[in-house]
């Protein structure tokens, strides 16, 4: 008998590059290892999903890196960029739902998201993923 693999949902709602890369290698390493993988982009997680602002993230001020550090230092380690990444992710089989309350909150139409989305949902929706008891769910 194998063992289960569960679910992984996750929480992007940071817009920097140092909150979106976690979520995004957590995700892309437990889609490989055959968990089923969700990610709720809400907040500032949404540039990552929008035409406009997908190619503006910038690091944190915690990171205490610039712009171009931070892309020296990708570059380096082999780090894909973030657009990259979000499409090895959806590849890899995750599924990636924008936050609609957010979406409202802040003008952006399903026009302006990029074609990797697959729905707009709020809050229950997401609840739904995350109240499954195979669930393991992480805020990012």
């Amino acid at each position: 008998m194998g063992a289960k693999k569960g679910k992984l949902v996750m929480v992007a709602s940071r817009g920097t590059a140092d909150g979106l890369y976690p979520a995004l290698i957590l995700a892309t390493t437990a889609a490989a290892q055959g968990m089923e993988v969700h990610v709720y982009f809400t907040f500032g997680g949404m540039k990552l999903l929008n035409r406009k602002t997908v190619d503006k993230i910038s690091p944190s001020v915690d990171l205490g890196l610039s712009e171009r550090e931070l892309g020296a230092l990708l570059s380096r380690g082999g780090m894909p960029s973030l657009k990259d990444l979000l499409r090895q992710a959806k590849e890899g089989g995750v599924k990636i739902h924008a936050c609609s309350p957010t979406m409202n909150l802040f003008g952006t139409t399903q026009d302006e998201l990029l074609e990797v989305v697959d729905d707009v949902i709020g809050a229950s929706g997401f609840l739904d993923l995350a109240s499954d008891p195979d669930a393991v769910t992480l805020f990012i």
